[in-house]
């Protein structure tokens, strides 16, 4: 059984600094196997922003999988931004900005959806849609296929409709390469479901892990437990002026015939 840790939206210029400490003895104490962060690890893509995201993710307690989100892109250096939207990414995390983890019983696939000429919105490039499809044909029989990206094409907790270039278009590339589970961000509102139109492919939504850009009214983060036909997810919130992170609601989702359905938790 895999644990994959999601955190999102660390948004580093903007994070709260008393949460740090709490988050990084809670990722010790749930010993994941995998760290992944979909997303927006600074707030302005400033080099300090990146340095200090560096630092952290040097003290996670398991290998790392990350992607780029549109804060990671300079905001009002449009020449940057057009010529070489990621460079000050690429050079806190290293080149590569669709990695690719595999663990004992999952592939899980990376993907770059930061848009540099529509800032905000994100998109899924034809070339991320063939890396993916290759990644997840090439995958062990068995073997769970995650896809990480930062924007989803499925509307946030409160129905806001999904900030990426054609949503549909999107949403049935991922089933079509086989995507079972989806890890993003970008809204600041944890989610979870499934698409009415792809209901092999379970998204999983977490809002800011640290910054004090709240949506919700707490930060939070969550666990996904990975187990033959079944996916738990364990969501832990801080809330405002708290200075440690509570177990929060859980969820349990069982895959039979290619089809995701919830089962009753306590």
């Amino acid at each position: 059984m895999s644990r994959i840790l999601h955190l999102s939206d660390l948004h580093f210029g903007t994070v709260d600094a008393r949460l740090v400490g709490p988050l990084l003895d809670l990722a010790r104490r749930l010993a994941p196997d995998l760290c992944v962060v979909s997303g927006d690890l600074t707030q302005r893509a400033r080099a300090d922003q990146f340095r200090a995201a560096r630092a952290f993710l040097d003290r996670l307690p398991a290998p790392v999988l990350l992607v780029p989100g549109n804060h990671d892109m300079p905001l009002y250096n449009l020449p940057l931004r057009l010529v070489a939207p990621l460079a000050r990414y690429r050079r806190a995390f290293g080149p590569l900005t669709e990695p690719q983890v595999i663990l004992p019983d999952a592939v899980v696939q990376g993907l770059d959806t930061a848009n540099p000429l529509v800032w905000k919105s994100g998109r899924l490039r034809r070339a991320s849609i063939r890396r993916l499809e290759r990644a997840f044909s090439e995958a062990p029989a068995g073997h769970w296929r995650v896809a990480v990206m930062h924007h989803a094409p499925v509307p946030a907790a409160d129905g806001t409709p999904a900030d990426i270039a054609d949503p549909a278009g999107t949403l049935a590339a991922l089933a079509r390469a086989g995507a079972e589970i989806v890890l993003s961000g970008h809204t600041h509102m944890p989610h979870m479901g499934l698409a009415d139109t792809a209901a092999g492919v379970l998204f999983l939504q977490v809002g800011t892990a640290l910054s004090t850009r709240l949506k919700t009214g707490s930060n939070d983060l969550a666990l996904l437990s990975l187990s033959p036909g079944e996916a738990r997810v364990e969501s832990w919130l801080s809330a405002p002026g708290a200075r440690d992170f509570e177990p929060g609601p859980a969820r349990t989702y069982r895959r039979r015939d290619g089809v995701w359905n919830e089962v009753d938790n306590p």
